[in-house]
């Protein structure tokens, strides 16, 4: 899965599923600090999920930056670049 497209939209589908919110909801605004919904153990869920899903592992320091949609697709491609 190597197509940003393909890889945006599973990021937004597993973090609307985390979340609890629509795919649609999902844009550049969503961050730990624009969403009620993000708390800390639905920070570590969406950790678990976006690693599982893209065979990826992410270091701490990358956990804690992991805040918002675009930093995660910024973080995950570097990830994804990384194993190719």
């Amino acid at each position: 899965m190597t197509d940003r497209g393909e890889v945006s939209g599973r990021v937004r589908e597993i973090m609307a599923q985390v979340l609890d919110l629509s795919p649609e909801a999902i844009d550049r605004n969503v961050s730990t600090t624009t969403s009620s919904a993000w708390t800390s153990l639905n920070h570590l869920m969406l950790v678990s999920q976006l690693e599982s899903e893209f065979g990826v592992v992410f270091s701490n320091q990358e956990i804690k930056e992991l805040s918002s949609f675009p930093v995660i697709l910024e973080i995950l491609g570097r990830r994804l670049d990384s194993v190719a």
